[in-house]
């Protein structure tokens, strides 16, 4: 066997050996996929956000965390606007409402239809998570199994924890467990083979 046919056998086994020890040894890459359960009230009425308008394309999901785009990393889907899906650690409650068109801040509101809400007056501005009153919320990652109220008007806030917090959806738990709508990866599903193949011989 000559020499040259001797080193590329022995580059090739030594490629299979590697691959087969990441195929074996490396674990699965970590995919975030959690949830969140939310509302938005004005003057009382809680806005409606379930048009398409509002929901991600299931076909744009992705799970490779350098290809996330920002509108990827938190958002809404099937219709549903009681569940909020993240798909990225860093994802903050002021992305996913950019993501929607609107803004919020201790002492503002904007709205998908372009009105801006002010305080002013007795009109304010209030933001309660997981039953707790807290002065802003935009900057504040959506962590797993919050339930977060934006609320504009001239309600207290223990009108709007009373009242308004009360409607926000207790069910993110339920979606932890399901697979994501657009097939991502979900924290409880199991890499396929494809994939673990993909990524021994790939990186």
């Amino acid at each position: 066997m000559s020499p040259r046919i001797t080193a590329l056998a022995a580059f090739t086994a030594g490629v299979l050996a590697l691959a087969a020890a990441r195929f074996v040894l490396a674990p699965a890459p970590h995919v975030t996929h959690h949830h969140a359960n939310w509302a938005v009230f004005v003057h009382g009425e809680r806005l409606d956000l379930s048009a398409d308008r509002f929901m991600e394309d299931v076909a744009a999901c992705v799970t490779s965390p350098e290809a996330i785009r920002p509108q990827d990393r938190v958002h809404l889907h099937e219709n549903d606007p009681d569940v909020v899906h993240v798909h990225h650690p860093a994802a903050t409650w002021g992305q996913l409402l950019a993501n929607l068109g609107m803004a919020a801040g201790p002492d503002y509101l904007f709205t998908p239809d372009g009105t801006r809400h002010l305080a002013a007056g007795d009109s304010a501005v209030t933001f309660v998570r997981n039953g707790e009153r807290i002065y802003d919320l935009s900057n504040e990652p959506v962590n797993s199994l919050d339930r977060v109220v934006i609320s504009f008007g001239t309600e207290q806030p223990e009108e709007v924890l009373a009242e308004q917090f009360s409607q926000v959806a207790d069910n993110a738990a339920e979606h932890n467990e399901k697979a994501d709508p657009a097939a991502c990866m979900g924290g409880h599903e199991a890499e396929s083979l494809g994939e673990r193949l993909k990524r021994a011989f790939l990186g």
